[in-house]
């Protein structure tokens, strides 16, 4: 399973230059608004520190690690439902992400009018809801004669539409309204913007890292505070220079790995390795899916002819040192097709081959 974040914000905020952060590509990165017509899209590698000692203690020749995509696209301002700047068409780029970072600006610009936090959150997320509206009533539009003629399902979805509706209009993300399962598992099927897991990076100058304004924010939003033009110069740097690059900040380690790791407990992801011959291999996949479905996503022939699966947490099998050692001293566990995979299971599938 791959994953997917897309980045929203304000002309300006530091989209850009975070996707450069994250990414450590070289993107367009302009001083003005509208520079950003088509998305960036990049693949990345999920920072993580035990798939390097499983390789090293499988002596493996080949090391996959888990990715992401991220995609940056153009700047929303204000009146984008209405054509201002770029439109908001380019939103659909981010109907299939999974989870948005919004970049906010902890800094003002010229340009922006001494604007608060809050009103530059406004301003996006009301977008984000106009462009959802747009989605909800030509849905509408589909299911009206159905639901005149007495289809129950039809009105059913009607309904759910107008209040959806009305909870947009009035400028609410659907992320934080409460829906049955069935009435949660319609508007997936919409891809709405407002209704997916959003994650908040304050973007500020190196000095306000430590100590930012973050009174804008409400208590249960997810907020990261980064100087994305630190990061970004931190990503074009050499491994063996990165650690004077954060000691001179006074940091531990990039905020972006800090950004990443967020973005993935929210997503309720784990990530499962696999160790077959000279390569050894990281897995995401949803926090708790069976053994049988992970397997599929190793190779739809474990799937089919799944057997059973050896398992071992990542951190006893380090301890072991060796696969042959734990399986000597009882420390792997056979598991039928219905156990609920954990982060950081080390898996081993037995399976029928046709």
């Amino acid at each position: 399973m791959s994953w997917s974040c897309g980045i929203v914000g304000l002309p300006n905020a530091g989209k850009s230059t975070l996707f450069k952060a994250i990414t450590a590509l070289d993107v367009t990165i302009e001083s003005y608004p509208f520079s950003t017509i088509d998305p960036n899209k990049a693949v990345v590698s999920l920072p993580d520190r035990r798939l390097p000692a499983l390789a090293e203690l499988s002596s493996a020749v080949k090391v996959t690690p888990a990715t992401i995509e991220i995609t940056d696209v153009a700047g929303l301002v204000k009146g984008a439902s209405r054509g201002e700047g770029l439109g908001n068409q380019f939103l659909g780029h981010l109907r299939n992400v999974d989870l948005l970072i919004h970049v906010v600006g902890g800094y003002n610009r010229q340009e922006e009018n001494n604007e608060t936090t809050m009103e530059k959150l406004g301003t996006v997320n009301f977008e984000l809801c106009l462009a959802d509206i747009e989605v909800i009533e030509r849905r509408r539009d589909k299911l009206e004669p159905k639901a005149k003629s007495g289809d129950k399902k039809a009105r059913s979805e009607l309904n759910l539409l107008v209040k959806t509706h009305d909870y947009l209009n009035r400028g609410m993300m659907l992320s934080g309204v409460s829906f049955s399962d069935e009435e949660a598992d319609f508007l997936a099927g919409l891809s709405l913007l407002t209704r997916k897991k959003i994650i908040y990076v304050y973007n500020t100058d190196e000095d306000s890292l430590f100590n930012p304004d973050l009174s804008g924010f409400h208590e249960n939003e997810e907020v990261i505070p980064i100087c994305a033009s630190l990061e970004a110069e931190l990503a074009e740097l050499p491994e063996e220079d990165k650690k004077v690059f954060l000691d001179a900040y006074g940091m531990q380690s990039s905020r972006i790995d800090e950004l990443l790791d967020r973005c993935f407990k929210m997503l309720d992801l784990a990530v499962f390795y696999t160790i077959k011959g000279s390569e050894t291999r990281a897995w995401v996949v949803p926090s708790g899916m069976a053994a049988v479905k992970a397997a599929g996503k190793v190779h739809t022939d474990m799937e089919r002819g799944f057997i059973n699966v050896e398992v071992i947490p990542w951190h006893i099998l380090l301890a072991s040192g060796s696969i042959s050692r734990a399986r000597e001293r009882g420390l792997c566990r056979t598991e039928g097709r219905d156990y609920p995979v954990e982060d950081g299971d080390v898996l081993f599938f037995r399976f029928r081959s046709d």
